[in-house]
């Protein structure tokens, strides 16, 4: 009885030994990956990691933009198509800007650089004590003036085409353009026959919320056209 059991312990560890054989002949090769495990794992232990080198990545900037997706691109799209709005200022000063014509779109950077310099002007009159102290009346129109640059970007004029109704809201506007309405190397194509440049801008500012010293803030809006 106890050469049986000897022969049959012999004849499972031969037949285990070969199914390990075949299993090792049969596994995945060193160039092969691994599957995937159905749960994750924490690897403490570096030696466990492949030690195949790793490919470099092409284009980086693409992988980047692959993972982290930037709104840049799309958003300067949307706020280059005239009409769209870009919301610019403060939670406590807020304002819009648009480009009202698909020729302010074509040079967009051309315009909002003069809308931004504008902003900058307005926020600082806005804070002087005789026009924190307005209630804007609801119905009051948005100042439209317009503005003529010499071909070097100088402001040559600025013409009044319409007032809002109440003279220092119209005061706040042409005072703001005269600083803010210039351009350094303004582009050649945007200009009209004879040279200089026309833009037609457009404000309006609305009561937002009072200060600790009962003054005002207010929304700004702002629009501009090349003609």
């Amino acid at each position: 009885m106890n050469e049986m059991r000897m022969e049959r312990l012999v004849a499972s560890g031969l037949v285990m030994v070969w199914f390990v054989m075949v299993a090792v002949a049969c596994g995945p090769s060193s160039d092969q990956q691994p599957l995937a495990v159905e749960t994750p794992r924490f690897v403490n232990d570096l030696s466990a990691l492949s030690s195949r080198p790793v490919k470099a990545i092409d284009n980086p900037k693409a992988a980047m933009a692959a993972v982290h997706p930037s709104q840049d691109s799309g958003s300067r799209a949307y706020e280059e198509t005239f009409g769209n709005e870009r919301h610019i200022g403060t939670d406590a000063m807020p304002a819009v800007a648009r480009l009202t014509n698909p020729k302010a779109a074509q040079y967009a950077q051309f315009s909002y650089s003069m809308l931004d310099k504008l902003w900058g002007q307005l926020r600082l009159r806005e804070g002087d004590d005789d026009i924190a102290r307005i209630k804007v009346p609801v119905n009051i129109q948005p100042v439209i003036l317009t503005a003529t640059l010499a071909p070097d970007g100088a402001l040559k004029e600025i013409v009044v085409e319409q007032h809002s109704g109440k003279a220092i809201i119209d005061k706040l506007f042409i005072d703001a353009c005269k600083k803010a309405i210039w351009a350094k190397n303004p582009p050649r194509s945007a200009a009209l026959p004879d040279g200089t440049y026309q833009i037609r801008i457009e404000g309006s500012i609305e009561n937002f919320a009072t200060t600790k010293a009962k003054h005002w803030t207010f929304k700004t809006y702002m629009g501009l056209a090349l003609l």
